[in-house]
């Protein structure tokens, strides 16, 4: 039986896809942005996190908390050993084997939500790609049971594998992050090439696409950046979608609970501030437009 590590379950999602969603979290992830909202996701093994403001020091775990990066080379079995060593609920562990059959049993709850508000299932990370004969199962038997299906993914994976999986997918959130490449590499570990070779691939195969753009102060709202957007939105007519993604600071304290620390701070945007980018991308995609009809 194929299985999955699963770090989490979201019901009732308005964000990810169309209505009402079931978001399912994949471990694992190759790339390493500088600002992660989900850097417990990033590690393919199950990890522990530690909840301080719970701990009353009772040693009873041998005081693994404080060198939390060295538990992820126990198995599995020795994990669940010392998180159910505390009686106070302060260790828990971060992700979970679970076969697509258990997977779909528990998003299948929401069914009548999805059918009422046309939703469904949306699976996240980490790169659910990262975990792909799981992934592809998971999207066709959910298909299978009427579902509606959403790929949030970073467009970092082999072409191959996007092409395998697209039948079973109606629609791709596509994260874009930086327009230049060596830029890109600096902010994630990796270059760009080949998100955009997937992106242009799925695309004119007939993909469903929302761009998803995370915008971090300081890092990626440039002019250069916001042009690149701006292109693609032109290049690419038949886009969904698009929408930025603006910096928040909840990766920050879920690193602290597994043991990491951040070394990269950002300022949250206002709201004005995401307008003005919008607008920004907005009148650039209406100057290309412009410029090509003349």
């Amino acid at each position: 039986m194929t299985k999955g590590i699963v770090f989490g379950i979201q019901h009732f999602s308005i964000h990810d896809g169309n209505g009402i969603r079931s978001n399912v979290f994949l471990k694992g992830c190759p790339l390493r942005c500088l600002w992660c909202h989900n850097p417990e996701g990033l590690d393919c093994r199950i990890e522990m996190q530690y909840f301080e403001q719970k701990c009353k020091k009772c040693e009873r775990c041998g005081n693994v908390y404080q060198t939390l990066p060295s538990i992820i080379s126990k198995t599995a079995e020795e994990k669940k050993q010392i998180a159910d060593s505390c009686p106070y609920g302060a260790l828990e562990l971060v992700g979970q084997e679970m076969s697509v059959e258990e997977v779909l049993e528990e998003v299948g709850q929401d069914m009548r939500f999805f059918k009422t508000s046309k939703g469904g299932i949306t699976v996240s990370g980490g790169e659910p790609m990262l975990q792909f004969d799981f992934l592809k199962r998971l999207l066709k038997k959910a298909k299978e049971q009427g579902m509606e299906t959403a790929l949030e993914t970073s467009g970092y994976a082999e072409p191959e594998a996007y092409m395998q999986i697209l039948p079973y997918v109606d629609e791709f959130l596509w994260d874009y992050k930086e327009t230049d490449s060596r830029r890109h590499m600096e902010l994630t570990g990796v270059s760009n090439k080949k998100i955009l070779s997937n992106l242009d691939t799925i695309y004119h195969s007939g993909a469903k696409i929302i761009l998803r753009c995370p915008i971090i102060p300081g890092i990626n709202d440039t002019e250069k950046h916001f042009r690149g957007i701006a292109d693609l939105l032109s290049q690419y007519k038949r886009l969904k979608g698009w929408e930025i993604m603006p910096y928040h600071k909840m990766g920050i304290s879920k690193e602290k609970r597994i043991g990491k620390e951040r070394n990269y701070l950002f300022d949250v945007p206002e709201k004005e501030q995401v307008q003005k980018w919008e607008m920004q991308i907005k009148a650039y995609r209406n100057f290309i437009n412009d410029t090509k009809e003349q």
